[in-house]
């Protein structure tokens, strides 16, 4: 099976866990929460969810109420928060962790956002990539990751897409070279440049 393949293997399973936890409904009850991240580009390697909420007024309270309701299936392990509303996230940060039939754990990374954060925001690159991303450049990005984690690097995935998208980087080799010579300062808001 190759990468691709076992990419919507994966994919399938975040959408059946969404739907187990029931978490697009307990959330739209807080405000409007949007699949981000690799399950939002069908590019998840590990077993990551991202999701961005946008409410009027973010708080921590409102986000216990939808981890309280996860937390009753068994599968659910892990739950935590932190506050970022005074740092550069401006938002506050939930993670569930969930244990799969084949005890393979699941992070689920949610963050509570304002409806005018100043960005950037995850939610403003899943259309614009998602346009210009091709079953080649999505082999790239996936092998990248993929010798990312052999190497126990740790990159954000959005510096191997802007690799790929916008400078054609093809291999882990160069993009580690790309990487180190383009090194990024605090939060991007890369998008693609081919729109």
């Amino acid at each position: 099976m190759n990468s691709l393949q076992q990419a919507n293997e994966k994919l399938i399973e975040a959408n059946l866990i969404l739907n187990e936890l029931d978490l697009l409904n307990l959330w739209s009850v807080v405000g409007e929460p949007v699949l981000v991240g690799a399950a939002a580009y069908n590019l998840i390697f590990n077993r990551d969810i991202d999701m961005e909420i946008y409410c009027d007024q973010p708080e921590v309270a409102s986000g216990f109420r939808v981890l309280e309701n996860c937390v009753k299936n068994p599968k659910v392990i892990g739950a935590r928060y932190s506050n970022h509303l005074d740092g550069e996230d401006q938002g506050i940060y939930f993670q569930l962790r969930y244990k799969d039939e084949n005890d393979l754990i699941w992070k689920i990374d949610m963050w509570l956002l304002a409806h005018d954060h100043p960005g950037p925001c995850a939610k403003d690159l899943v259309e614009p990539l998602n346009r210009v991303l091709t079953d080649q450049s999505r082999e790239s990005i996936l092998t990248i990751k993929n010798q990312i984690t052999l190497n126990a690097e740790s990159i954000v995935s959005i510096r191997i897409y802007e690799a790929v998208i916008d400078y054609n980087i093809q291999t882990y080799e160069e993009f580690m070279k790309w990487h180190s010579k383009y090194a990024p300062k605090g939060l991007t808001s890369w998008k693609p440049k081919a729109i």
